[in-house]
């Protein structure tokens, strides 16, 4: 196992990391409110880093219903390639056919809501069918870990939820942060309208900050296996395909995740390829990515790939 990347994959569920880098031995630590809670190499000194960065989990969409606005809803997250789970207790709506692509959990709300789940910072949005439910739902959410709440209903039962909550005991920051009435401003009628809102208000969150990672929590427990070569995108400028930060695996020949496809990913692999046969460590290579470079390539500008062995010292 690699334990700077298990710890990695521990500290990314509690929220938003900082990652520092030094390009010239490869090393990287994570920090969290200016407290070091790992890194590749104990000696190194990341006070004067090449590169600091906000790295946060991709979001994970969590809906409580199944109805109209749940499905218009669900059908955005599909286009943008999000990972989503719905909840209900109605199983003719929350069906494979209309939710084929999602995690269903289907049982009675207090069933449902007595279960622990592994949800990495989800964003909540609560859309059921009944005002007890709603609140039940939230509830649930304020109980746990999360990037985002948001909860349909007018303005009068969106303060009533809040007051009963506030009469719980949940703390002011807490409340809040609960996006309620839910959804952007733009006087959305339809279900599909309502979606809209809602999911540009989601990705107004997961987006704000600008140059932050987003990560695959899934591509984080690779890594923490400890096997094969890391690539990174650590420098790019113009129109490379793929975002600082973008990351992927090679194990036994194999590429897992992706730096941008095409011939820049077919030429990195091939290098970790010939990194992991020879039991070799680091390396910092530039790529070319104009029609003039190398590689022949189309897009234009250029890119920084880190690789890194994952094998512990």
């Amino acid at each position: 196992m690699n334990k700077y990347y298990t710890i990695f994959s521990d500290e990314i569920r509690k929220g938003s990391i900082e990652r520092k880098t030094i390009l010239e031995t490869g090393a990287e630590a994570i920090f969290r409110s200016g407290q070091l809670l790992a890194a590749t190499d104990s000696t190194a000194d990341f006070s004067h880093a090449d590169l600091t960065e906000t790295v946060k989990t991709e979001p994970h969409l969590v809906i409580f219903g199944s109805g109209h606005i749940s499905k218009a809803l669900y059908d955005i997250a599909v286009m943008l390639k999000m990972k989503t789970t719905v909840l209900d207790e109605r199983k003719e709506l929350l069906t494979e056919e209309r939710f084929p692509f999602a995690e269903r959990l289907i049982a009675p709300f207090p069933e449902l809501l007595s279960r622990e789940y592994d949800f990495i910072q989800p964003y909540f949005v609560i859309l059921t069918h009944g005002h007890s439910f709603d609140n039940d739902c939230l509830r649930y959410a304020l109980s746990h870990s999360y990037s985002y709440i948001g909860m349909i209903g007018s303005k009068a039962k969106s303060q009533r939820a809040l007051s009963l909550m506030e009469e719980e005991g949940f703390p002011e920051d807490k409340l809040k942060s609960i996006h309620t009435p839910i959804g952007l401003p733009i006087n959305a009628e339809t279900p599909e309208e309502i979606a809209i809102s809602i999911m540009s208000e989601i990705i107004s969150v997961y987006r704000k900050e600008k140059e932050a990672v987003i990560v695959d929590p899934e591509m984080l427990s690779l890594m923490a296996e400890g096997k094969g070569i890391v690539l990174r995108i650590v420098e790019k400028n113009g129109s490379a395909p793929r975002a600082k930060g973008s990351a992927m695996v090679v194990r036994d020949g194999k590429a897992y995740g992706t730096i941008g496809g095409g011939a820049i990913e077919k030429t990195a692999t091939e290098e970790a390829i010939r990194m992991e046969e020879n039991d070799e460590r680091f390396l910092l290579k530039h790529y070319n990515l104009t029609a003039n470079g190398d590689l022949g390539m189309v897009c234009g500008g250029n890119e920084t790939i880190l690789f890194t062995s994952l094998a512990d010292k």
